[in-house]
């Protein structure tokens, strides 16, 4: 039989040794091939329409697109969300959508408690101040609280969430969390959204985006915030109401917020959040090491390898969707 066609729709590295890698070792005829039509409108169809497997990034795999797929056995997601796949329409079609759910969460919570220490010690604004040659002259801001007994509050209690709580707690910070989905997690207690916002001093966002998380933190709940409190996004931008987040930024209802994600990346030159001495933004890398780089890419890999040997990948998110 002619070779497995699987074709990457679009990927930051450049290369894709890795996978090439772990498709010689599986002994499957592959032919891993990369789009070169991602971005353009109506591209990318014609360059999947006969691909056995897909290996997603960031490419927007829509409804029109899975259903010009002719003989796709998988889509597997460089990541641990699945928002830019259309999941419902891939089930209908009988495609398994594969996920690396244990990718990069070490990585992003140490990148959250990262953003929560700055804020804190107002690490950042004082760097500025000490390059600026002000040493010794009064500081921009105001003395930070001890961080040991404030509160943190995490919106969503997956693998990244808890691991958060793990790391918090072992700063002293006492830990509240909400997620309607999570029975119980150890060092956190389960509130309501409600009493999270009033009760947090950091309020650090960790669901999937979804139907019901898409602009979950607006501007009723910014209002809800201490002024004295800071909000933290690792998880996606669409989660926050950005236009929200600036009003009650300028208005002072919250402190600052730190980003690492935004609803449009990039953002625009002239974002409005982007300057402010409030905010902390970061390139969507909070997920970054050579280590969990490397194994995005042999695990999004192997969930191919997997189906085209006539197994299941260790992590499908609509196996209970499937015929």
């Amino acid at each position: 039989m002619p070779p497995w066609r699987v074709v990457i729709t679009d990927f930051t590295e450049s290369g894709h040794e890795v996978e090439a890698a772990v498709f010689a070792a599986s002994g499957l005829d592959i032919d891993l091939v990369r789009a070169t039509e991602t971005s353009r409108p109506g591209g990318l169809g014609s360059e999947i329409a006969d691909a056995d497997a897909l290996l997603v990034q960031f490419a927007q795999i829509t409804p029109e697109l899975i259903e010009s797929l002719t003989r796709c056995r998988v889509i597997s997601r460089y990541g641990i969300g699945v928002d830019m796949i259309d999941v419902e329409a891939a089930s209908k079609a009988g495609i398994p959508v594969a996920n690396v759910p244990d990718f990069c969460i070490d990585e992003v919570s140490t990148q959250t408690i990262g953003f929560l220490i700055d804020l804190n010690r107002r690490t950042i604004p004082l760097n500025v101040h000490v390059h600026a040659g002000l040493w010794g002259s009064p500081p921009p801001v105001s003395p930070p609280r001890r961080l040991a007994g404030q509160v943190l509050g995490i919106v969503g209690l997956g693998a990244i969430g808890r691991a958060v709580a793990v790391k918090a707690r072992a700063l002293g910070l006492r830990v509240v969390a909400y997620d309607p989905y999570a029975a119980d997690v150890a060092g956190a207690e389960l509130v309501g959204l409600e009493e999270l916002l009033a009760t947090a001093d950091y309020v650090s966002l960790h669901c999937p985006l979804t139907e019901q998380t898409r602009d979950l933190i607006g501007a009723g709940q910014l209002a809800a915030m201490k002024p004295t409190a800071y909000l933290l996004n690792l998880s996606r931008g669409p989660v926050v109401d950005q236009g929200a987040l600036l009003t009650a930024l300028k208005a002072g209802e919250i402190a600052g917020a730190a980003l690492d994600v935004r609803a449009v990346e990039p953002p625009a030159a002239d974002d409005p959040l982007l300057g402010r001495p409030d905010v902390i933004v970061t390139p969507h890398s909070a997920s970054w090491s050579a280590e969990s780089a490397s194994q995005l890419r042999r695990d999004a890999a192997q969930n191919v390898v997997d189906v085209l040997s006539g197994r299941m990948p260790r992590s499908v998110v609509n196996a209970g969707l499937l015929s």
